[in-house]
Order: C-alpha cells, then sequence, then structure tokens
C-alpha cells in the first residue's frame, strides 16, 4: 500500500474499489471462459455463473489477503530462477507431445 499513503477518505476509497472491482470483472471472465460458463451441474445458468464467480473472486481476495507482497527484485528473482524455466521446459514438453501424437 505504499503508493496509497497519500491518499484518504474518498480518494482511497475509489482506488480499492476499482481494485476490487478488477478483481470481481477478472473473476467472471475467468469463470466464462475457463469454468464452464453458465453450464452449471445442478443450479440454473445464471445462479451458477453468480457463485461461481464470487467463490473465485473469494478465492483470489483470500490469497491476496494471506501472502505478503514481495518486493520487486523478489518478483524478478522468482521469474527468471522458476517462472522461465517452467515454461522453457512446458514449451519442450508440448514440441515433444505434439511431435509424438501427430
Amino acid at each position: 500500500m505504499g503508493p496509497m499513503t497519500e491518499y484518504a477518505g474518498f480518494r482511497f476509497a475509489l482506488f480499492m474499489l476499482a481494485e476490487y472491482a478488477g478483481i470481481v470483472v477478472l473473476s467472471a471472465l475467468t469463470t466464462v471462459l475457463f469454468l464452464g460458463g453458465w453450464q452449471g451441474p445442478l443450479l440454473p445458468g445464471p445462479v451458477w455463473t453468480l457463485l461461481t464467480v464470487f467463490a473465485l473472486a473469494f478465492v483470489v481476495i483470500w490469497v491476496r489477503v494471506s501472502y505478503p507482497r514481495l518486493r520487486e527484485d523478489q518478483l524478478q528473482r522468482f521469474a527468471w530462477t522458476v517462472l522461465v524455466p517452467l515454461a522453457l521446459l512446458q514449451l519442450a514438453l508440448t514440441g515433444v507431445v505434439r511431435v509424438l501424437i501427430a
């Protein structure tokens, strides 16, 4: 919350509202694009979609609040030592599977 120290009252509320609205919008997009959207097992479509969106938003907010924020140098170290090799491994694995299956 470093950049937010200069804001108080209504401005801070608007920043936080925008942040949580973004979480809900991304949860809705994730639900529709990756989690089947309105095709629920028991409930009607719109009810199932809203339930899934709010469950996903709850999990995102829970994880965001539970873990501390990483500094920029820690995030870059994590990206270069873990995420880039993992992406290259996935790329190689996809190529091998594609060659073997096709």
